[in-house]
């Protein structure tokens, strides 16, 4: 498992982006496997990918309660 560098990564793809969009993915935990922050760059995985919105961070039986749920079981109240 080889690391490079954050920019060298965006390099490689088939469509690079803008550095501040990966830089913000990985901020917010948008790539697998997770980006190190070593000294004052990012480091990822050779074969690191970046999930696209749609996918999710939460395995199938942990999913949160969706919006219309809450709304028509409510929510536990706070003590």
């Amino acid at each position: 498992m080889a690391y490079i560098t954050l920019s060298e990564w965006n390099r490689r793809q088939a469509r690079p982006r803008c550095m501040e969009t990966i830089r913000r993915a990985v901020r917010t935990g948008k790539f697998r496997p997770l980006a190190i922050f070593e000294g004052q760059e990012y480091l990822v995985d050779e074969t690191a990918t970046r999930l696209s919105r749609n996918d999710t961070f939460y395995p199938s039986s942990a999913t949160p309660p969706s919006l219309v749920s809450r709304i028509k079981h409510g929510t536990p109240e706070k003590p």
